[in-house]
């Protein structure tokens, strides 16, 4: 009887999956920013970077400020919240249970930035005095030190990409969408990185002169264990038809979305990491021939 079972399941569930056609082609890409994640703390990245020559040292004057360096971060992606950025290839089902819908079902390469510290720490003192000869006022200068620490855990996943879709005015030059997605995937690689930067200007002000800038900075690099991660997502979509009467490009789409979204991260050795943010995408998407005015 179990036997049974088993077999007349089989091919009910065989009978289901006939039913389901391809309709679309999929390729989009996007980005989040996920909110509550601000700059962490260095402590953060100890389990991160064991044994770091970097982290060894002294940081109780430096402040969690915008560690400049001439002005400027040289290493954009440090000290910032948390962000993502995704790319992803999909193929549009037609269910044959959910004929108002599309599911969009494919593979999606996420890169995640999870941790980020960026501290600074700056003094100047007189080096030196100088007697103006137009004036007789007495004129200092200055050498600065600049000291700089930067420091990021970031990784790459592969992960699993479905979002329900439902589209408005299907078929027409100009439709909207809305739906509800998730992915879940793993990280294939998964690593922090460590910068720390002296910057010295000395004999700054004289004459003018912009000094004598010299600057030594150390990199570490370590790599980290498995990390998943998943999200949920509510796409909220405007979708552009690129032609109405000529064939070659009746079956085209272009589009953008919003995406709403919570994630969940691990972050080896330090736990799950839990924001909602906000994201958006674009992409390009094929109907096929058969189903050119289906969504």
């Amino acid at each position: 009887m179990k036997k049974i079972f088993i077999l007349f399941t089989l091919l009910l569930s065989g009978s289901y999956i006939a039913q389901i056609q391809i309709t679309q082609i999929h390729l989009n890409s996007g980005s989040y920013r996920n909110f509550g994640d601000g700059p962490s703390e260095i402590s953060a990245f100890n389990s991160l970077a064991p044994g770091s020559n970097i982290l060894a040292q002294d940081y109780s004057q430096f402040s969690n400020s915008e560690g400049m360096f001439m002005g400027m971060n040289p290493y954009g992606s440090f000290g910032f919240a948390s962000t993502t950025s995704f790319n992803a290839l999909q193929v549009g089902l037609k269910l044959p249970s959910c004929s108002h819908g599309t599911l969009r079902l494919g593979i999606a390469n996420y890169r995640n930035t999870l941790k980020s510290i960026q501290y600074g720490y700056s003094e100047s003192h007189v080096v030196d005095t100088f007697i103006s000869t137009q004036t007789g006022s007495m004129l200092f200068i200055d050498s600065t030190i600049s000291k700089n620490l930067y420091g990021n855990y970031s990784n790459q996943q592969i992960r699993i990409d479905a979002a329900y879709i439902y589209e408005m005015n299907a078929g027409n030059r100009w439709a909207f969408s809305a739906g509800f997605g998730a992915s879940l995937g793993i990280s294939y690689q998964s690593k922090t990185r460590l910068i720390y930067s002296e910057y010295t200007n000395s004999y700054d002000g004289y004459s003018n002169n912009p000094g004598y800038i010299s600057s030594t900075s150390t990199v570490e690099t370590y790599n980290n264990g498995l990390a998943w991660g998943m999200n949920a997502y509510v796409p909220l979509g405007i979708n552009f038809k690129l032609g109405v009467k000529r064939a070659f490009w009746i079956p085209w789409v272009i589009y953008t979305e919003l995406r709403p979204q919570l994630s969940l991260n691990t972050v080896p050795k330090s736990g799950i990491q839990f924001s909602p943010g906000i994201g958006s995408a674009s992409g390009i998407r094929y109907n096929m021939a058969a189903h050119t005015n289906r969504p």
